[in-house]
């Protein structure tokens, strides 16, 4: 009888109802991720990365002007110079985001035009020393590896473009995917803006009321917070790596008489790459590899041995930024990163990893990881 009991007490135990706040978190979840999956699909993943950036530095800016003049609100004794320094975060956080991204934009025209000019007069050049070293490679392996290399820059264009398809459909369709990109920065932009500028306590006092709607603003919060955290690791990542790839070929290769061919698009595409999170690292030291092959089999070992060294102190950086908060390594950031780009391309390759940190994040707040 008292087994009987026992084991219906504990039958009890274990079929206890969720809380219902917890019910209410994985709905919250679950709607985010289907949003999220749902943007991507009909092509607007451009809008969702555009509008989490501007949201992410708009709450940042308004943080600090709020920081700055709460206290000056406070201590003002006249009710018009209490309402300025009220109103005085919005309106400076308005104009420091749209100064920065008009900064942004002259830099990205800047940079994109220094890319055309580099690659016009760089690129070809670049490739044949690229082939040349991976010919030099290739005449040691056997002769079906070898037919598959590409013997001449021209052979490695045919291939391309063989691969991708007809290039003149992409640039015919180009205007009107511009367009499109920027109707969503627009929207991106606009939606950003107006979310961040609402006060999170007005927010959270309407949703309180409301159980889903208070886990959704929750899990909305989460999801930029992981966003913002995967981004700035990356910032630091990139400036890591672009400084320790400048040493390497600029200090350290020079002294031991290597000089390699085109050091500032090498330099300008690690910098870029490496804002990719885990995937951008592995394509910047495979090219550096790639082109100190030639110089003999100890170039290329000192090279591998010194890339892993800077790879292995970027967990540092990554340790301290991410892993205090989600405890994602590098091989499932790289599986969610490649499920992401064959699913939905450069969108799903960006945002990916920053959905699965929202994911874990939750999993492990629920105990199941």
């Amino acid at each position: 009888m008292r087994e009987s009991s026992k084991f219906s007490q504990s039958t009890t135990s274990n079929t206890e109802p969720l809380p219902a706040t917890v019910r209410w978190e994985y709905a919250a979840v679950l709607g985010m991720l289907t949003l999220w999956v749902f943007m991507l699909s009909v092509k607007i993943g451009t809008g969702l990365i555009a509008g989490l950036a501007v949201f992410s530095l708009t709450r940042l800016a308004r943080r600090f002007y709020v920081r700055l003049f709460l206290n000056k609100a406070a201590r003002a004794q006249h009710p018009v110079s209490r309402t300025v320094y009220l109103f005085l975060p919005t309106w400076l956080t308005t104009l420091t985001v749209i100064a920065a991204l008009v900064l942004i934009i002259l830099g990205l025209g800047t940079a994109v035009r220094f890319v055309i000019e580099s690659v016009a007069t760089q690129g070809p050049q670049l490739a044949e020393e690229a082939i040349r070293s991976l010919n030099t490679v290739a005449a040691s392996l056997p002769e079906e590896v070898r037919s598959k290399v590409p013997g001449s820059a021209k052979e490695f264009f045919d291939m391309a473009r063989h691969a991708t398809g007809d290039l003149m459909g992409y640039a015919k369709n180009f205007g009107g995917a511009s367009f499109f990109v920027f109707i969503q920065l627009v929207f991106a932009l606009i939606l950003g803006v107006s979310a961040a500028l609402m006060s999170r306590a007005s927010v959270a006092a309407g949703a309180a009321s409301r159980p889903l709607a208070h886990a959704w603003v929750h899990a909305m919060e989460s999801y930029v917070r992981c966003f913002t955290l995967l981004m700035g690791a990356q910032v630091y990542v990139s400036i890591w790596n672009t400084f320790c790839t400048a040493v390497f070929i600029y200090g350290i290769l020079p002294a031991f008489d290597v000089v390699l061919p085109f050091r500032e698009l090498l330099l300008m595409f690690t910098s870029i790459a490496s804002l990719i999170p885990a995937a951008g690292n592995i394509m910047a030291n495979t090219l550096i590899l790639v082109l100190t092959i030639r110089f003999g089999p100890w170039v290329s070992l000192g090279s591998v041995v010194y890339l892993f060294v800077i790879h292995k102190l970027e967990y540092f950086v990554n340790g301290y930024i991410i892993g205090r908060n989600v405890q994602a390594s590098v091989p499932e950031m790289l599986i969610a990163i490649i499920l992401g780009e064959v699913a939905f391309g450069l969108p799903g390759l960006i945002t990916a990893p920053v959905t699965y940190a929202f994911l874990k994040m939750h999993w492990q707040k629920w105990g199941w990881v």
